[in-house]
């Protein structure tokens, strides 16, 4: 009998292709701007295109619809192969975002309890104490009047409170300046190295040999953070401690030290580099919307007053919280969502040949004006339930979706919530004149030269620290 879904892949038509370069494609103008590119492609073509890359060719999708057939509906015929995820495991190994098969149900069986609610809810102490320890320094920043780089900042402060979570006394602070600096390297050599990592070794390639040296900087700080954990796994309370103690249902093993290595990477990138990369926008936004910030401090002071935020605040703080889904909508740090085909298949009238890297172009997508009304106009309301309904289940997409979707989801906005709240309880933010950050195409959406802003202490912040003061 003929097979009748051949037949309808076969009468689909291939998306349209991006005019490029001979040899090149499109690579030059991906190089010089690639977001800028990318929208004026899709202005061109539409929801779903192809890009010559010159090594490969990749097909581009800015819709929800097909970002739901490729990671829901069809997500068994669309892996993490392809030159991206060769790249990111030359340094997270076989990490659970980039692991697959058997292998990443094992692994996702074994972690999904570090981050269920109640887990979540006793981290909280832990984040707000490394949180006020690393903007200690933001209240000499602020007494000075000095213009601020905040983007580069968050970076300390999300690594505090992964080191405090994830590795408690088992990571000194030398340590992870050392982990924190070679991770800088590592991510911006990332892209260069999807297009050099098949190249032969003999071959020289600018920065490859620095990027290998970086890798060995971070194996031989967690291979001695490991150690010390296996040591006082007993003793400990972080997640570290989890994963050394966790035992596979099914077969009764333990996770081995270069397992425990590649998973401990993998939430470095995600609690340390995509957290700040996000929440880096969001103070850009409140610097721009002043009546934002406005309502957000009202908020604050209502629910919060003076005292730390617990877990059970986040939920009551909903204004918060939806601007910050809002800045990770507009300046979503996740940009893209690669996969491959594996086999031929079709998406909506469109063929997709076996093979094909899939390219979902999440800052597209969250700008999609068939999608989000007046998309470019900042407006954290759009995410309450009213506005929410019959919106696509797939058009906001940070962290990706179906079986696939970040497992530190959770934890990823708990640590940005509660960074966000910290700061709106304790300083104003303004903007510095002449400014204003650009974008910049990396591993994740980050800016070429920071966030500048200025920090001014707020008036009850003051007062009780006064009476702190007296107190003790």
């Amino acid at each position: 009998m003929k097979d009748l879904s051949a037949t309808k892949r076969a009468a689909g038509v291939l998306p349209p292709k991006v005019s490029g370069y001979p040899l090149v494609g499109s690579l030059p103008g991906l190089a010089a701007d690639p977001l800028s590119f990318v929208a004026e492609a899709q202005r061109k073509h539409g929801d779903i295109f192809t890009l010559d890359l010159g090594f490969t060719e990749a097909l581009v999708v800015c819709h929800p619809k097909y970002a739901q057939h490729i990671l829901v509906d069809n997500a068994r015929n669309y892996s993490k192969s392809g030159p991206m995820w060769d790249s990111l495991r030359t340094f997270m190994g076989n990490a659970l975002p980039v692991s697959e098969g058997d292998f990443w149900l094992r692994q996702r069986r074994m972690i999904q309890p570090m981050f269920h609610q109640q887990r979540l809810a006793e981290l909280t102490t832990k984040m707000v104490e490394a949180i006020d320890a690393s903007m200690a320094d933001w209240v000499q920043v602020a007494r000075k009047g000095q213009p601020f780089d905040i983007a580069h900042d968050l970076s300390r402060v999300t690594m505090s409170v992964l080191v405090r979570t994830m590795f408690g006394s088992g990571l000194e602070l030398e340590e992870a300046e050392r982990v924190a600096k070679s991770f800088t390297y590592i991510l911006d050599y990332f892209v260069l190295g999807m297009a050099t990592n098949p190249l032969p070794e003999w071959l020289p390639v600018p920065g490859r040999a620095r990027y290998r040296e970086e890798i060995r900087n971070i194996d031989e700080v967690l291979q001695r953070i490991i150690n010390r954990g296996r040591a006082n796994a007993e003793q400990e309370d972080n997640l570290l401690s989890l994963l050394l103690n966790m035992v596979d249902a099914e077969t009764g093993e333990r996770m081995t030290d270069k397992q425990l290595r590649d998973e401990a990477v993998a939430f470095f990138v995600a609690g340390y580099e995509t957290t700040a990369a996000g929440l880096c926008w969001v103070f850009h936004v409140l610097t721009r919307y002043p009546e934002i910030a406005a309502r957000m401090l009202t908020e604050v002071d209502e629910v919060l007053g003076n005292r730390s935020p617990t877990f059970a605040d986040l939920s009551r703080l909903d204004y918060c919280r939806r601007v910050l889904h809002e800045s990770f909508r507009v300046y979503s740090p996740s940009i893209w969502l690669p996969r491959m085909s594996v086999e031929e298949d079709e998406m909506f009238g469109y063929q997709v040949p076996p093979g094909r890297m899939m390219v979902i172009f999440t800052y597209l997508l969250h700008r999609h004006p068939d999608v989000w009304k007046d998309p470019m106009t900042f407006d954290p309301d759009r995410f309450t339930p009213e506005n929410s309904e019959g919106r696509h289940k797939l058009a906001w997409l940070p962290f990706g979706a179906g079986q696939r979707q970040c497992i530190g989801k959770g934890f990823s906005l708990m640590e940005a919530q509660l960074i966000m709240l910290r700061a709106v309880q304790r300083f104003l933010v303004s903007a510095v004149p002449g400014r204003e950050p650009t974008p910049k195409f990396s591993t994740n959406l980050r800016t070429k030269d920071g966030v500048w802003v200025y920090l001014k202490e707020r008036a009850a912040t003051s007062q009780q620290r006064e009476s702190s003061d007296v107190a003790a």
